[in-house]
């Protein structure tokens, strides 16, 4: 009876002896796939190696850079020997635009963006600047002669005005834009059209309204158009011409009322003032802003009609002439 249970135990043991040979063998088989993993682990501590010193190589690179935060526009950031991910602190100035004047400007430090300028002005031209002065870099040509000639080329004999013909040549220049400009004594003046506008050489001002001061519609309209938005001819400094300056426009020669070269139209056609000056159709009075001596309610006027100088009373309405720099 113990001889046949041993048997049946022995049965049982085979059978558990078979199972722990199949339990190896699973066991061999994960030891193979573990080898395997090492080998592949191998390779990756190979590759991280390899990008260990790549990364080496840039972060040496990184720390030869000599930036500092005040190097770097304001907001971005950078990685130099000043530390990695650092940001910068230059001012962002944008644009910046320089207005030349009597003194150096400055250039405030910091960022630019290519964005601004260096005003510029038409009028920075060597006859515009006198003989002998340098203005940026562009030297004048302009030599001033004093009183401008009368424009008498008669002799009355010898030492009159005609024979000796003193003072300096008269020339303008036609500028395009509805002015000429008097090169004898640097004035420019506004050119009188026919063409209904308010440089309208039939448009009459007065000079002024009340209190003798010259607040008539020769400010209130005729100059307050002018000088209005971006003014006239592109400037905005148009006056009324005192008595001395508005007489360099009157020549007393029999031929014409206006100085030999002035760019005066001839006939009656329309004149827009670019192409020339209505002065031929429009030698009536003409105000001047000087108050006269014999009264502060009179103003001095000149009578191209009559070529004469007189005095009028402020509130009448005579024709007028802006003119700018003298």
């Amino acid at each position: 009876m113990n001889l046949a249970t041993c048997t049946t135990n022995l049965n049982g043991c085979n059978g558990s002896l078979a199972t722990t040979t199949s339990s190896l063998t699973t066991c061999n088989s994960g030891l193979n796939a573990c080898n395997s993993d090492k080998d592949a682990c191998h390779t990756d501590l190979n590759g991280c190696t390899a990008n260990f010193a790549d990364c080496t190589a840039t972060l040496a690179s990184v720390g030869s850079g000599t930036a500092s935060v005040a190097d770097v526009l304001n907001g971005t950031t950078f990685s130099s020997a000043a530390g990695i991910g650092q940001i910068g602190a230059m001012p962002n100035n944008g644009a910046i635009t320089i207005v030349p004047g009597t003194s150096p400007q400055t250039i405030p430090a910091g960022y630019h963006n290519g964005a601004g300028s260096v005003a510029g002005d038409s009028d920075l031209t060597p006859d515009h600047i006198s003989t002998g002065i340098v203005l940026f870099g562009v030297e004048g040509t302009f030599i001033g002669h004093g009183l401008p000639a009368t424009g008498e080329t008669t002799s009355w004999g010898p030492g009159s005005d005609g024979d000796v013909q003193k003072g300096a040549v008269r020339s303008f220049t036609l500028n395009g834009d509805g002015t000429t400009t008097d090169n004898a004594t640097g004035l420019t003046w506004e050119n009188k059209t026919s063409d209904g506008s308010i440089h309208d050489y039939t448009k009459s001002f007065t000079w002024g309204t009340s209190g003798n001061v010259m607040d008539g519609t020769i400010s209130s309209v005729f100059l307050a158009t002018l000088n209005g938005g971006g003014g006239f001819a592109g400037h905005s400094d148009w006056r009324i011409p005192n008595v001395y300056e508005l007489t360099t426009l009157w020549s007393v020669s029999a031929a014409t009322s206006y100085p030999p070269g002035f760019p005066t139209c001839q006939g009656p056609q329309t004149c827009t003032g670019i192409q020339c000056d209505c002065g031929a159709q429009s030698m009536g009075k003409y105000w001047t802003s000087t108050t006269s001596r014999m009264g502060q309610g009179n103003a001095m006027y000149l009578d191209f009609s009559h070529s004469n100088i007189t005095f009028g009373s402020k509130s009448n309405a005579f024709w007028v002439r802006a003119v700018r720099g003298g």
